[in-house]
C-alpha cells in the first residue's frame, strides 16, 4: 500500500472515530433529555412543521404543544418565553432539513403500524431526532469538504489536525453534538461547499458554478442571513484578477500588447460571473423577505431590527462602535479567548500569506466581514452561546489556517506537538462545554476568563454531580 493510499485508509478511520463521538454524545443527551429540538432551534424547526401539517407559518400552535413538553433532565419546560405568532427566524433551515424531517415522518408511520404508539403530529420524538440527525450529518460533510479544501494546499497530517481542532475544539462541535437544531451545523456545511467550489472549480470560465455558488451562497444566505456577506470572497477575486490585469497592462505585458484591447473587454470578463451569482443569490432570498413582509407588516419591522431599541440600546446595529475586541476576547464568550486554537489558525494564515497571497487575502478580510458584522450587533455576545457561535460559518477558513500552521514547521517534533496541542485544546473545549451546558457558568451572563479557567479544574465533578441530582 502506498502511502497516499495509507493516508486515505487513516482519514477515514479518524473520520468514523469522530462521527461515532459525535453522534454518541448527541444520542445520549437526547435520550436524557427527551428531545432535540430547543432554544432557538424551536423558531426554526415550527414554521417547517406549521406550514408541513397546517398550510402556514403561524406557530403559536406548535409553541403551545411544546410548552407542556417537560424535559426528561430534571424536567425542565423547553418553552419559557412569549408564545410568538410568526418565527423570527428564516425558513431556510426548516426547507434544507425538510427531508430528513420527512424520515422522521416515515419512521413514525413505521413505528405505529408496528404497535407503538407515537404521534403523528410532527412535534414526537421520531421527527426531531431525524431532524437533528441530518443537521449533524450535513455538518460533518461540511468538514469532509473543508478537508479536501485543504489538502490542495497543505500535507495530509496538518489538514487532519485542523479539522480535528474545529470539529471538537471550536465553537461548531456544541453545534454538532447538543443545538443540533439551530442553524450553525448547516451553515458551516453551504459555506464550505462555497469556498470549496471557489478554489477548487474555474468558476470564473464556467456559468454553471457560477449558477451554482449563487445558489449555494443564496441558500446559506436564507438559512443565516449573515452567510450573504461571502459574497465578497468571488467579488474580491474579480477585483483582484483586474488589478492584476492592468497593472500587467501598464506594464506592457501579454494584456497591454493586444492592439485594441477596451476598458470594456479588460472588465466585462469579471463582472459577468459576479452578476450571475449576484442575482442568483439575491433571487433566492424574495422569498424570505415577502414572508417577513406578509408577518410583520414590512421587512425593517421584523424583531432582529427592532430587538436592539426594545432592549435600550439605538438600534439593533452600532456600526460606528462595533465591539470588536470583546467578541474576540471577552471573557463573554468571545471567540478566541474561549477557543484559543482559532486564534492558531489566523496566525497560520498569516505565516502564509506571502505564498498564498491572494487566498489568504480574501479569506481574512471574509472573516473580519464577519467579524465587524457580529461586533456592530446590540447582543454582540451572541445571546445564548457556547462561545463565538456565530463564526461557526468561518470553520473552512479556520480548518485552512491551522493546516497552515501545523504545515509551515514540517519537522516530525513540530508535527508531533501539533498533536498534543490539538488533542489539549479539544479536551479544554469539551471541559468548558460541560461548563456551560451544566450551568456552572451563565450561558447569557458576562463571565471572567480567570472564572473559566478555575472551573476548568473542578468542572468534572460538577457536572457528575448535575447529572445524577438531578
Amino acid at each position: 500500500m502506498n502511502v497516499k493510499n495509507l493516508d486515505t485508509v487513516w482519514a477515514k478511520r479518524l473520520l468514523w472515530v469522530g462521527i461515532g463521538i459525535t453522534l454518541t454524545i448527541f444520542l445520549v443527551n437526547f435520550y436524557l433529555v427527551g428531545f432535540g429540538v430547543y432554544g432557538d432551534g424551536i423558531g426554526y424547526y415550527t414554521p417547517l412543521r406549521s406550514l408541513v401539517f397546517d398550510g402556514d407559518l403561524k406557530i403559536s400552535n406548535e409553541y403551545e404543544y411544546l410548552s407542556h413538553s417537560a424535559s426528561n433532565f430534571g424536567g425542565g419546560v423547553r418553552v419559557d418565553k412569549e408564545i410568538p405568532e410568526y418565527s423570527k427566524y428564516t425558513l431556510g433551515l426548516g426547507l434544507v432539513l425538510s427531508p430528513f424531517f420527512a424520515v422522521g415522518h416515515f419512521a413514525t408511520l413505521i413505528l405505529n403500524a408496528l404497535g407503538v404508539d407515537v404521534a403523528v403530529n410532527g412535534l414526537s420524538w421520531p421527527y426531531e431526532l431525524f431532524y437533528c440527525l441530518g443537521s449533524i450529518g450535513l455538518g460533518i460533510t461540511g468538514l469532509v469538504i473543508c478537508y479536501k479544501g485543504a489538502r490542495r494546499f497543505f500535507s495530509h497530517n496538518a489538514c487532519i489536525l485542523g479539522v480535528a481542532g474545529v470539529w471538537f475544539a471550536s465553537p461548531l462541535s456544541f453545534y454538532l453534538t447538543l443545538e443540533t437544531s439551530m442553524s450553525h451545523a448547516v451553515s458551516q456545511f453551504l459555506i464550505s461547499m462555497f469556498f470549496y467550489i471557489w478554489i477548487a472549480t474555474p468558476w470564473l470560465k464556467q456559468r454553471r458554478q457560477q449558477v451554482l455558488m449563487g445558489l449555494i451562497l443564496g441558500l446559506a444566505g436564507f438559512v443565516r442571513p449573515q452567510d450573504i456577506l461571502f459574497a465578497i470572497v468571488p467579488i474580491l477575486t474579480v477585483v483582484w484578477g483586474l488589478i492584476s490585469r492592468w497593472v500587467s497592462q501598464k506594464s506592457g505585458g501579454s494584456v497591454g500588447r493586444q492592439e485594441g484591447i477596451s476598458k470594456t473587454k479588460l472588465i466585462w470578463p469579471g463582472l459577468s460571473p459576479l452578476m450571475i451569482i449576484g442575482l442568483v443569490a439575491i433571487l433566492m432570498q424574495l422569498p424570505q423577505f415577502l414572508i417577513y413582509q406578509w408577518q410583520f407588516g414590512s421587512f425593517f419591522d421584523i424583531p432582529y431590527l427592532q430587538e436592539g431599541t426594545a432592549e435600550g440600546h439605538q438600534g439593533s446595529f452600532q456600526f460606528s462602535n462595533p465591539q470588536i475586541l470583546n467578541v474576540l476576547f471577552s471573557g463573554f464568550h468571545g471567540l478566541f479567548s474561549w477557543h484559543p486554537l482559532l486564534l492558531v489558525s489566523i496566525i497560520g494564515l498569516i505565516l502564509v500569506s506571502r505564498k498564498f497571497p491572494q487566498l489568504v487575502g480574501i479569506m481574512l478580510t471574509a472573516f473580519a466581514m464577519q467579524v465587524y458584522l457580529v461586533a456592530a450587533w446590540w447582543c454582540w455576545w451572541q445571546g445564548s452561546s457556547f462561545g463565538g457561535r456565530m463564526f461557526a460559518n468561518c470553520s473552512f477558513i479556520f480548518v485552512m489556517g491551522l493546516a497552515a500552521f501545523w504545515d509551515y514547521f514540517p519537522r516530525p517534533s513540530w508535527q508531533r506537538f501539533g498533536l498534543i496541542s490539538t488533542v489539549f485544546f479539544m479536551i479544554w473545549n469539551g471541559l468548558l462545554g460541560l461548563q456551560y451546558d451544566s450551568g456552572m457558568i451563565p450561558s447569557e451572563a458576562p463571565v471572567t476568563m480567570g472564572q473559566i479557567i478555575q472551573n476548568q479544574l473542578f468542572v468534572l465533578p460538577y457536572f457528575l454531580n448535575h447529572v445524577f441530582n438531578r
